[in-house]
């Protein structure tokens, strides 16, 4: 075999090798984050890097069962977190200032995460604590105003307390005439990370900025979850 042509057989080996190589690099799919179970043993050792963004809990709070209604139909939790990784926020429509704060950030939050963990599945969920109030066509209208993808949903005040005393969100509505629609609500403000299998394994305390909360659930996922 001539040297040319010895070359040459070398060049296309190598391009196909190259093409074969970029080929699998596209096929590789993200690692499906939403099947795998949480080890709890690395949840208990994992140690946040700021407690005022992110903080895990050492043993996970699982998720009562409990029925809720949004402008789709019946919702049931933990039912509803299958499959996803959540970010749970309690609250109300007529919040006057704190609730559109905080979904506005969770409407930041939401493809930052997809972007940097896309195998999460990620979802957001926002439970008005005000039924009275909040009937699910209002609450849908209003939470997908933050953005189409929120799941917004709200029920009996027996269901709302079920989960909120569980995953200890407190909230306080100020005492009202029957009837009356001018009352305000006094609510926890965290966001609240829910695991596929419906524990809570973490908390995000105000105040919440975009970039420390991805970069804080990114490192928890790379060491817990991954």
């Amino acid at each position: 075999m001539r040297v040319s042509h010895f070359l040459r057989l070398l060049s296309s080996l190598g391009s196909g090798l190259l093409l074969l190589a970029a080929g699998w690099s596209k096929a590789a799919p993200a690692a499906n984050l939403a099947e795998q179970p949480i080890s709890e043993a690395r949840l208990a050792a994992f140690h946040t890097q700021d407690l005022l963004v992110f903080r895990p809990l050492a043993t996970p709070i699982r998720v009562p069962g409990a029925d809720f209604v949004s402008a789709q139909g019946p919702v049931r939790m933990p039912a509803m977190f299958r499959d996803h990784w959540t970010l749970l926020y309690i609250g109300y429509t007529f919040c006057p200032d704190i609730c559109p704060t905080e979904l506005t950030t969770l409407s930041g939050l939401l493809p930052a995460l997809k972007k940097d963990l896309p195998g999460a599945n990620w979802q957001v969920v926002f439970l008005s604590v005000d039924p009275d109030r909040d009937r699910p066509k209002r609450l849908a209208e209003y939470a997908h105003y933050f953005d189409p993808d929120f799941h917004a949903i709200t029920g009996t005040r027996a269901m709302i307390d079920r989960v909120t005393r569980a995953i200890k969100a407190g909230y306080r509505i100020e005492p009202h005439a029957p009837g009356s629609m001018t009352y305000e609500v006094d609510h926890d403000t965290a966001f609240r990370l829910i695991s596929p299998d419906g524990k809570m394994v973490a908390i995000l305390p105000p105040p919440h900025e975009i970039s420390p909360m991805t970069q804080a659930i990114v490192r928890f996922f790379k060491e817990v979850v991954q």
